[in-house]
């Protein structure tokens, strides 16, 4: 049976989600992956550019469109431009901002699933990141503004196409779930391969269901889930244009030359639903991403509702 007829009630389901690494209350450093903010709409659609013949032994499947916003800078908040301008400075990491719109296709399995996504925006300037970093600081966190952003990296269009494989390994009486996740990313923005292992204790449904993993669209009205879920990961990079600037005639002056290829990540957060409503918070954990032996964190808020 088809996870869409024990829930017809739903055809779609806003998410609007933020990063900042002022959500870490003991350690606010603002720098690397300083924010993010995006909008996500997950939809059902009997027909869409043929995706929907994929993969006959699908359970249920679905659509999703958004629209994202990033920033990254280096640690210090200021820089004076004679400093700058020395033959051998450099920033630990560029800044950069990012701007795309996203749109995946998630196809759901009975202990699994998986999702390919497109990435399609612009890097640089044009991104606004600047701008909408100046507002958080202004507005909601009462911080200094960022001195840099005029070194950006500069405007160019990004491309990348994922693909995310999740799938269930151990679970024991419905309150303890061992899983494991792959996650291949290609193109102008990333290149990297990611491997992943977590755990989720408490009350929830599978990863196929579940609104933790982006699938909360196909979960009944009727089901509560509340748990609390860790992972731990490591990724190979072969190119990251944040920190490396543009993929193709790459001229800007202040990339990273030694850029970190081999990172480990790990998160801990608290996932809710019910009813139409979800929420969660997350803590992530970075080692050695962009560069080694250098640890970053920050928080990520998300609300989802379904209608």
């Amino acid at each position: 049976m088809a996870y869409s007829q024990n829930n017809e009630s739903f055809k779609f389901q806003a998410e609007i989600n933020t990063d900042n690494d002022a959500f870490i209350i003991w350690e606010n450093f603002d720098r690397y992956y300083t924010y993010g903010a995006g909008f996500r709409l997950a939809f059902k659609a009997k027909n869409l550019l043929g995706l929907q013949n994929l993969f006959k032994t699908k359970r249920d499947f679905f659509f999703s469109a958004g629209l994202r916003s990033e920033g990254y800078t280096p640690t210090r908040d200021d820089y004076s431009i004679v400093e700058i301008r020395e033959e051998d400075f450099n920033f630990e990491r560029p800044f950069a901002g990012l701007l795309f719109g996203t749109f995946d296709a998630t196809y759901l399995f009975e202990q699994s699933f998986l999702r390919t996504e497109l990435y399609l925006g612009i890097m640089g300037p044009s991104a606004y990141s600047r701008e909408i970093q100046d507002w958080i600081h202004e507005n909601i966190t009462d911080d200094d503004l960022i001195d840099g952003w005029q070194f950006q990296i500069p405007d160019q269009l990004i491309i990348n196409l994922n693909l995310y494989y999740a799938k269930a390994l151990y679970r024991h009486q419905q309150w303890f779930e061992l899983y494991a996740q792959g996650e291949l990313r290609a193109g102008n923005l990333y290149m990297d391969l990611t491997p992943l292992l977590g755990f989720r204790i408490g009350v929830f449904e599978s990863l196929s269901q579940s609104n933790a993993f982006g699938n909360g669209l196909v979960l009944s009205k009727s089901v509560k889930e509340i748990y609390f879920r860790s992972t731990f990961s490591a990724t190979a990079t072969a190119y990251n244009g944040t920190a490396q600037g543009p993929l193709f005639n790459n001229d800007f002056e202040f990339v990273i030359d030694d850029l970190s290829h081999l990172h480990t990540s790990m998160s801990h957060g608290i996932f809710f639903t019910c009813s139409r409503f979800g929420a969660s918070f997350d803590h992530i954990f970075t080692f050695g991403k962009e560069n080694k032996k250098v640890r970053h964190i920050y928080g990520r808020f998300s609300f989802t509702y379904r209608f």
